[in-house]
């Protein structure tokens, strides 16, 4: 079973979120706590392009610093902020002259290891097409249900939906990918690795 965000976490943010106001040094543990699934965010949907993966991640949190003091904690993760600020800068992203229309967002290849149980790697292929099939909101709804788990809560929060219309969404998908019995197993693909990197908030 998938574990959801649990309320103490939103608690510990709620504190951390508060310290970060006038303490840097709590902002980094902020940034240490959630740099990774930020930049995994970008890595889904620009093609594995690390450089531009990480450059996307720092301005989330270049952005989410310098707007530090005006943050207003509604009972969501943190995460749910940051990626908030991550989906509007990826939409802009593609929004820029000559580059792709967000219209056309690259469908990307999710990293590719699965779960031990999948004993034929055509299942898995098959799975992958399935998703790779879905139009760029469904698969970001998807994702972040099953692979970064997400409540519906804040899956509505960050794609600026209702959370009826987030249910429906993944329901129906659910019912398209309804030959594939290895839905569940989405939470098992490896994430992107990369090295720690200074904050970019730290510059002077």
């Amino acid at each position: 079973m998938i574990t959801k965000y649990k309320s103490t976490n939103n608690k510990e943010d709620a504190i951390l979120t508060q310290k970060a106001k006038k303490s840097v040094k709590s902002f980094e543990e902020l940034y240490r706590k959630y740099a990774n699934k930020v930049f995994n965010y970008f890595w889904y949907r620009t093609g594995h392009n690390k450089p531009l993966s990480e450059d996307l991640m720092q301005e989330t949190f270049l952005r989410a610093f310098k707007n530090r003091e005006k943050y207003k904690d509604q009972g969501y993760s943190y995460l749910t902020y940051l990626l908030t600020i991550a989906h509007n800068l990826l939409v802009d992203y593609y929004r820029k002259p000559k580059s792709i229309p967000v219209e056309e967002l690259p469908i990307n290849a999710m990293p590719y290891e699965i779960a031990d149980e999948l004993t034929k790697k055509y299942e898995a292929e098959a799975l992958w097409r399935a998703i790779q099939s879905l139009s760029q909101k469904n698969r970001d709804i998807l994702m972040m249900f099953y692979q970064q788990e997400m409540p519906v809560r804040d899956i509505a929060k960050v794609m600026g939906m209702t959370e009826n219309a987030v249910k429906l969404n993944l329901s129906r998908t659910r019912k398209k990918l309804a030959n594939h019995p290895y839905l569940q197993d989405i939470v098992l693909f490896s994430d992107a690795k990369r090295k720690h990197t200074k904050p970019r908030f730290l510059e002077k």
